[in-house]
Order: structure tokens, then C-alpha cells, then sequence
């Protein structure tokens, strides 16, 4: 055989299998996906001071729109660009940027996951998850009370496996820029220094208890400066677990709850060390693969003040005609608030509507 022909054909079988062997894992156009959420809302604590009690009228209101993109951009990595335009003023709310990072998953030493850019921070469990995924309306009080919307910062995280034989564990550390911790209820720093480098880690654990039934439990830390004046630090220690049972394709039963441990120094009119605390625990019943319903309970403390708490549980329902590319929830909720010498319980009903447009993706245990 001629070279040049030998030559001719070796080309031609390279070209076929290439598509196949490495271009398959690469995307050109990357996976999207719109997914926005409407709110229709009503309480009785509006006229409160007024010595009444009475539901406000239902306000339809439009909560958030999620423009979520994703792809691989080679072999070994991939990219995610989470894009939010926030409510209720959908005229003039501007798009903005909740999440943008590129995740390496394979090629490091020791198997090692490298993320790096704007992202939600793996401590706790609900963190990482977005409001679209949650069975109910509203974010559990201590959420709320800690943590702000989320816990969300340009950070470089990094993970590893770690050799626990059938035990799934995986450990988790945050380099975090700090800029996340004003919205965590700290305080806004007008000092126009660069904010202090903030740390989390997590250490999480899968076991399988039997063909239908699953636990993870999580132990996370998070540490920063919340006082840029004084240097203050404050250290949150949280302990998660998430339990699943899902005896058929047509029912399942989700138990998941958080514990949360505030201590920080604080100058008010002295040097002060303060330590609160909080927590939530829901139950979440799915049946006839379309339907769910479930139950939460919370309590709170402030993380400046163990006497600010609140309290309070929530009864919610779902319907999710086909998987979850459709969704609308109902929930009814109790909230009470408690300071020295006052006490004030809030009732409200709520009803979400959210929908998904694009590819469809399994939410994480």
C-alpha cells in the first residue's frame, strides 16, 4: 500500500473516533435553564398596632427569576453561571449575578474537586440548595436570622474523598473573601479597607441504610471578621443531617433539620463574648409522585442577642405535575417574636407558583 494512502486512512479513523472519545464531554452550547417564582401572599400583622387582627388582602407579587447556565468546558471541568433578576418590582429590578464559578472534577492529585469563583458556600445543608428546590415557601428562622439570603461569596473551595471504605464521606474547605458576611447580619463596613479573608469547611458523610433508605449527616464551620473596626470574630459551628426513604417510585419521606452555634466578641460598651443559637427540622411526605406534604418547626436566637428569638412552624403542600418543571406550593405559617417585655405571633398564608423551562436537572440527595 502506497504511504500516502496508508497515511489517508490512519486520518480517517483518528477523525471517527475522536468525536466519540473526547469532544462528547465538551458542550458548545451550554445547558439553560429559566425558572421564575411568584408569590401570592397574606398576613394578619400588618394593623397589629392598631389592636386588630385581620388578613390583608392577597398580594400577588413576583419574587425572582433564575437564569441558570451550565456546561462543560473540557474533559475535566465545568462552568456554572446563575443569573437573578430579583422581585417584587419586576420593571425596575436589574439582572444580576448570584452565582459564577468553574468546577475542575478530575485531573488534580488525590482525585481532588477544585471550585473557584461566586458561589453558595458548603456549610450546612440548605445552603446549597436554591429557594426553587425547597418543599416549602419561606427560609427556616435561623437561615434567615444567620446567614441572610445565603451564605454566598467569591471563595476558592476545595474537596476531597476521604478513604472511609463504604461510607461516602467528603471534606470541604472555603479560602472566602468575606464580603458575604454584611449580609449575614454583620456589620456594614464604611472603613473602605478590603474586607478580611473569611473560612468554611465541611464534613459530610453518606450512609446506606437499605435498598430504599438513605442518611447523610454534616458537621460545618464558619468563621470571620463581622466587626471590621474591632476585628471582632464570630464562629458558627452547624450540625446537619438529611434522612430519605423512598420505598417506591410513588412515595418517598424526607426528614432534614440544622443546628446552629453563635459565639463572637463584640465592643458595645465593653469587650463582650455572645453565644446564641438556632435551629429547624422539617418532614416532607411525597405520594402519588405528584403530590407532597409536610411540616416544619423553628427557633432562633439573634446573633448579637440570646433574648431576640423567634419561633414558629409551618404546614406546607406541593403539586408537581410531571417531575418538578411545574410547581405550586401552599403554605401556612406561625411566627413569634420575643424581646424583654414583648411578645408579638404573626399568622400567613402563602401561595407559590414557580415553572422550569430548559433541561431538567435531578436536585442532589
Amino acid at each position: 500500500m502506497p504511504r500516502s494512502m496508508l497515511v489517508l486512512c490512519c486520518f480517517c479513523v483518528v477523525r471517527i473516533l475522536l468525536p466519540t472519545t473526547v469532544v462528547a464531554q465538551t458542550s458548545v452550547n451550554p445547558d439553560i435553564s429559566v425558572i421564575p417564582r411568584f408569590l401570592i401572599h397574606s398576613d394578619d400583622g400588618q394593623k397589629l398596632n392598631e389592636g386588630k387582627r385581620e388578613f390583608s388582602r392577597p398580594d400577588f407579587s413576583f419574587e425572582e427569576l433564575e437564569l441558570a447556565l451550565q456546561a462543560y468546558l473540557n474533559p475535566f471541568a465545568k462552568a456554572d453561571v446563575v443569573l437573578t433578576l430579583p422581585g417584587p418590582d419586576l420593571e425596575n429590578s436589574k439582572l444580576g449575578i448570584e452565582e459564577v464559578y468553574a468546577t475542575v472534577l478530575r485531573g488534580l492529585p488525590l482525585d481532588m474537586n477544585l471550585r473557584i469563583g461566586k458561589y453558595r458556600a458548603e456549610f450546612g445543608k440548605l445552603n446549597m440548595t436554591h429557594p426553587h428546590a425547597w418543599p416549602f415557601v419561606t427560609a427556616p428562622l435561623m437561615q434567615k436570622r444567620f446567614l441572610g439570603e445565603s451564605l454566598n461569596d467569591l471563595g476558592i473551595s476545595a474537596s476531597v474523598l476521604l478513604p472511609t471504605e463504604d461510607v461516602y464521606t467528603k471534606l470541604t474547605v472555603d479560602l472566602l473573601r468575606g464580603t458575604a458576611i454584611g449580609g449575614a447580619t454583620g456589620m456594614v463596613d464604611t472603613t473602605g479597607a478590603k474586607p478580611y479573608y473569611a473560612n468554611t469547611a465541611r464534613l459530610s458523610s453518606f450512609f446506606t441504610l437499605s435498598d430504599y433508605s438513605d442518611l447523610e449527616i454534616g458537621l460545618s464551620g464558619y468563621t470571620g471578621i463581622h466587626d471590621p473596626y474591632h476585628r471582632d470574630r464570630f464562629w458558627y459551628g452547624n450540625l446537619d443531617f438529611k434522612y430519605k426513604i423512598r420505598p417506591s417510585a410513588y412515595t418517598s419521606l424526607v426528614i432534614q433539620g440544622e443546628y446552629l452555634l453563635n459565639t463572637r466578641t463584640v465592643h458595645l460598651e465593653d469587650e463582650k463574648s455572645i453565644s446564641s443559637s438556632g435551629f429547624y427540622l422539617y418532614a416532607d411526605y411525597q405520594f402519588f409522585k405528584t403530590y407532597s406534604i409536610g411540616a416544619r418547626v423553628d427557633w432562633s436566637e439573634s446573633p448579637y442577642s440570646a433574648d431576640d428569638k423567634a419561633s414558629g412552624f409551618a404546614l406546607f403542600a406541593g403539586y408537581y405535575p410531571v417531575e418538578e418543571t411545574l410547581g405550586l406550593r401552599a403554605q401556612y405559617a406561625r411566627t413569634t417574636t420575643e424581646l424583654p417585655g414583648f411578645t408579638q405571633s404573626v399568622n400567613s398564608i402563602d401561595l407559590q407558583i414557580l415553572f422550569s423551562l430548559g433541561p431538567h436537572k435531578a436536585h442532589p440527595f
